[in-house]
C-alpha cells in the first residue's frame, strides 16, 4: 500500500530511505561544523601568536617592560625656556671637569627650567665630546653636545640657533632636544637612546627587548661620578 501524507493541498510521499538521508545530512553537518572548528582554532592561534611576537606598538605598552629611573613633570614645552628664570637662587656648584665655570653654571640652570638633572647633562656632553666646544664629526654632528646637521634647521627656527659651534648655543639646541625626549619618553636611557641613534633606530632595539646600549651605561655611569663629586664637596662645606 503506498504510503501517502496530505499537508493542505500538497501530496508527499514518504521515502523508504528518509532515515539514511537523515544520517548522511548529520555526517555532512557534522564535517563542516568540525571543519569551521579547526579554522577558527588556525585563525585564534595565529592572532596570539603574531602578538606575542609583534614589538610593543605604543608608548604604555613600552613603558611596562623598562624599569623605572624617575619621572619628569608633564609640561611640554613649544619653545625655549627662559635662559636667566632663576639665575643664582639655586646654589649652583661646580664639577671638577673640563668645563669652565661659567658654561657649567649656564648648563645648571637651563637644566633647572626644564627639569633635567644637570649632572646627566654633564654626562651626555662628555660623552658626546669631551667637553670640547668645536668639535665636527664626519656624520655632520656638531659642537658640546654633538647636534647633527638634519636638525639644525628645525632647532633654528624654534629656538633662533645660527651658531652650533658656540657653546651656549650649542648646549639650548642639545638641551631643548632632551626635554622634548623626555617628555616622550621619560626615562633616561630611552631619552638617551633616542637622542644617540634618533628614535627609529632606537624603537627597533626596543621592539628586541634591548632597553640599554654601552652609550647609555656610559653616560650613567660618568652621572655617577659627578653625583660623587658633589656630594663629596657638599660634605664639605
Amino acid at each position: 500500500m503506498e504510503n501517502n501524507t496530505s499537508y493542505g493541498r500538497k501530496m508527499v510521499r514518504k521515502s523508504p530511505y528518509k532515515k539514511n538521508t537523515k544520517t548522511r545530512n548529520f555526517m555532512i553537518y557534522s564535517v563542516i561544523v568540525l571543519l569551521i572548528g579547526v579554522l577558527l582554532g588556525c585563525l585564534i592561534w595565529g592572532l596570539t601568536h603574531r602578538e606575542k611576537n609583534e614589538p610593543a606598538s605604543n608608548r604604555q605598552e613600552l613603558m611596562e617592560n623598562v624599569m623605572q629611573f624617575g619621572s619628569y613633570d608633564d609640561r611640554v614645552f613649544e619653545q625655549e625656556v627662559s635662559r636667566d628664570w632663576a639665575s643664582g637662587d639655586l646654589n649652583f656648584v661646580p664639577l671638577d671637569c673640563a668645563m669652565d665655570y661659567e658654561t657649567q653654571e649656564f648648563v645648571f640652570y637651563l637644566s633647572a627650567g626644564y627639569n633635567i638633572d644637570w649632572t646627566l647633562v654633564m654626562a651626555l656632553i662628555q660623552k658626546e665630546s669631551s667637553f670640547r666646544p668645536d668639535v665636527i664629526t664626519g656624520s655632520n654632528d656638531y659642537g658640546l653636545m654633538q647636534i647633527n646637521k638634519i636638525n639644525h634647521e628645525w632647532l633654528t627656527d624654534t629656538l633662533g640657533v645660527t651658531d652650533y659651534l658656540d657653546s651656549e648655543q650649542n648646549i639650548r639646541a642639545g638641551m631643548f632636544v632632551l626635554r622634548k625626549l623626555f617628555e616622550e619618553y621619560k626615562e633616561p636611557e630611552l631619552v638617551l637612546m633616542c637622542y644617540n641613534m634618533g628614535e627609529t633606530g632606537a624603537s627597533r632595539l626596543w621592539a628586541k627587548g634591548i632597553y640599554s646600549t654601552n652609550y647609555t651605561e656610559d653616560i650613567l655611569e660618568i652621572q655617577k661620578g659627578f653625583k660623587e663629586q658633589l656630594s663629596g664637596k657638599e660634605g664639605t662645606n
